[in-house]
This record gives structure tokens, C-alpha cells and sequence, in this order.
């Protein structure tokens, strides 16, 4: 036996009784505890995925023991097909585009592919783009994550790195290929096989621990806090149009420096500090504003009044978000706010328009170092000073 086939032979110790032990754990625990506790369609789509993978895994180790490689590869394919269904599942929850094509050509065609290829020459390419395939759902798994907001990044962080190694291991699979000419094409597809057994086992504990937390927070498209959290603005925005009252301004409100206090404070804190923020500009605007929280540290705020009332409002607004009371809490961070401001009048009473302006003037604001409101080309530098404007 060459070194090759001894380093191929000691990857298989032991691994198949831990593919079943470990699988048949996370498919129960997923099925058991997600899908009877919210069977919602991210719920199904995930214990789908598990149920394929637990159907992969017994297909694999009985193709191993009895040497039948058509049902090998099959097997394999069934493992791989794990990926699109978690990446699906994960943008269920986040109630975007389902974009189920991809996923369902993918389960559909790679296991039966494999299989019927499992004993020509043609193999070896067919699983290494199968291979590649599954890599690039795993990289879209991990965008997806990161793009999930209101959600704790401890909670999505080990599916992200156990789908960030999958993706990377792919690509550089596809550089061993080309790099490696020395190494037979039957012993490349046995350490791909490996790989995609120990990708299992890692993204199987990973999805898991991810989506039994994912089951107990609430998602963003829940009805509480609505697929359209400025539902409510629209629809006010409309009536104004129907009666035609001018008298009517946007406000986009953003939390200075959010990207540094995310990653400078624990979860918890950080939380705790958006919570503070909203607190503090909704106690900030009139009783007859209708707020709509958008995203982590940024709401919209629709409020009724005259110029000079809005500018009030505005300087009250910036002031309490600035605020800290160091006898209370010495250790807390002061924060600050930039806020863009639209007219209805400004824009028709377009809806989007309006939604238009006050994001390019709250980026405006932003861009000039935080702590100030900007209409029009007119920027207030703070709450306490009216004085300072740019034409």
C-alpha cells in the first residue's frame, strides 16, 4: 500500500459509526424540537435537509460495507444536498424570495447523476462540479447569515464558519485538482468523499446548534414586527396624499458608529443600547408620529407639524439620544444620532420618493461625522446648535 492509499485508509477509521451516531442525533433533535415547536415552511424546508442527509448517511455506510458503489455515490449526493435546503430554509425564515428552483434542481439532479455515472470514466468530473456545487450553497448559507438582522451573531456564528469552511474547502478542492496531477483521479474522489463525510458531520452539529436558537428567537418576518415594518407609514403617507396635507415630514433616524459598537460590545449590551436609542427617539417625537423600527439602530418616523415644530422636535430628538447620566452609569457610551428629513410636499406624496430623500440625506448626515439632522442641502451640526447650516 502506498503512502497515498494509507493516508485514504486512515481517513475512514472510525467515521462511519459517527456519521450515523451524530446525524441521527441532529435529524431528531431538528425534527423534535423545531419543526413540532414552530412548522413553519424554514422549519420544514431544514428538517427536509436533515431527513436527506439521515437518508444519505445510512445509503453510505450500508454502500461502504457492502461495496456497492452506485449506491455510494448516490449516498454522497443525498449528503451534498443538504446545503441548498439549509441555505433555502434560512431564507425562508428571513422571509425573502424563496428561490426554490436552484434548490430542487440541485436535490433533484446531483444524487440521481452520481449514481448513474457512479462506474464510468466520467465520475470523477461529474462529483467534483457536484462537489463545487454544494460549496457555493454553503458560501450563499453564510451570506444569507450575515445579511439576518435583529438576530444575535453569537446564535448564526456556527453555521457561518461550518458553511464558511465548507465553501473555502470546495475552492480550494478545485486548485488541488488542477495542482495535483501526481495523484489518481480515484484517489482525489476518495478524499472528496471524506471531505463530504466530515462536512457532514461538522455542518450537521453546526446547523443545528443554529437552528434549535433560530426556532426561539423571533423571526424577521414575523407578524410582530412585520415583512414590512413601515407598513404603518405607508399607509398614513397615503391618507395624507388623499386629504393633501403638506404639513407632513419623514425623518430616517440612524445610530452613529453602529458598525464599531457592534463589534466593540457583547450582544447583550448591544442590544441594550439599540433598545435605549429607540426608546429615546420615540419619547423624543410627538405623540401623533408613527414610528416604524427598520433595522438595528435605524427607524423611520413620520411626524405631523410645521417646520419649526419638526426642528423642535429634531433638537429634543438628537439631545436625548446624546444624553448620559454618569451617576447612574459610569461606564455607558455615549451615542449620538444623524437624521435625514423629507417633506411629503418635496416629494408629492410619493411614498418611495420620500423614503428616497430622507436616506440620501441621513447618508449625508452620516458622511459629515454624525450628530446632526440634514434637510434640503441644510445641515444642524448638533442639538444645540441651529446656527451652523450649509446651502
Amino acid at each position: 500500500m502506498n503512502e497515498n492509499a494509507q493516508v485514504i485508509a486512515g481517513l475512514h477509521a472510525g467515521l462511519p459509526q459517527a456519521l450515523v451516531a451524530v446525524v441521527t442525533i441532529c435529524a431528531a433533535a431538528v425534527i423534535g424540537l423545531v419543526v413540532l415547536h414552530r412548522p413553519d415552511r424554514a422549519a420544514i424546508t431544514w428538517a427536509a435537509a436533515f431527513g436527506l442527509g439521515l437518508v444519505g448517511t445510512y445509503a453510505w455506510v450500508t454502500a461502504v460495507e457492502l461495496e456497492l458503489p452506485a449506491m455510494r455515490a448516490l449516498a454522497s449526493g443525498l449528503m451534498l444536498c443538504a446545503e441548498p435546503l439549509i441555505w433555502l430554509g434560512v431564507r425562508l425564515y428571513a422571509g425573502r424570495r424563496s428561490s426554490w428552483q436552484a434548490a430542487v434542481m440541485f436535490v433533484a439532479l446531483v444524487p440521481i447523476t452520481l449514481a448513474l455515472t457512479a462506474e464510468s470514466e466520467v465520475f470523477a468530473v461529474f462529483f467534483r462540479i457536484c462537489f463545487a456545487g454544494a460549496g457555493v450553497f454553503a458560501g450563499l448559507i453564510a451570506f444569507e447569515l450575515l445579511r439576518l438582522k435583529n438576530v444575535p451573531r453569537d446564535i448564526l456564528l456556527p453555521l457561518m464558519l461550518a458553511s464558511g469552511g465548507f465553501a473555502i474547502t470546495a475552492a480550494l478542492n478545485v486548485l488541488w485538482t488542477l495542482s495535483t496531477p501526481q495523484l489518481s483521479g480515484e484517489d482525489q474522489i476518495a478524499v472528496l468523499r471524506d471531505f463530504n463525510v466530515i462536512g457532514t458531520l461538522i455542518t450537521s452539529v453546526a446547523a443545528t446548534l443554529t437552528i434549535l436558537l433560530l426556532a426561539r428567537v423571533q423571526p424577521p418576518n414575523s407578524a410582530s414586527t412585520s415583512a414590512n415594518p413601515d407598513a404603518v407609514i405607508r399607509g398614513r403617507v397615503e391618507r395624507v396624499r388623499a386629504h393633501q396635507e403638506a404639513a407632513w415630514s419623514l425623518l430616517d433616524v440612524r445610530l452613529d458608529g453602529l458598525v464599531d459598537l457592534r463589534e466593540s460590545t457583547a450582544s447583550s449590551d448591544f442590544a441594550l443600547i439599540v433598545k435605549r436609542f429607540t426608546g429615546r427617539v420615540v419619547a423624543a417625537l410627538p405623540p401623533s408620529a408613527d414610528v416604524a423600527p427598520i433595522d438595528d439602530g435605524r427607524l423611520l418616523a413620520l411626524v405631523p407639524g410645521s417646520e419649526e415644530a419638526v426642528t423642535h422636535h429634531l433638537r429634543n430628538l438628537l439631545g436625548r439620544v446624546s444624553s448620559t447620566d454618569e451617576r447612574l452609569d459610569p461606564s455607558a457610551i455615549r451615542t449620538s444620532a444623524s437624521v435625514g428629513w423629507a417633506t411629503v410636499l418635496e416629494a408629492r406624496f410619493d411614498y418611495d420618493t420620500l423614503v428616497e430623500l430622507a436616506d440620501e440625506r441621513a447618508q449625508r448626515a452620516v458622511g459629515l461625522g454624525g450628530d446632526r439632522w440634514e434637510r434640503n442641502g441644510r445641515v444642524t451640526a448638533d442639538a444645540d446648535d441651529a446656527t451652523n447650516l450649509r446651502g
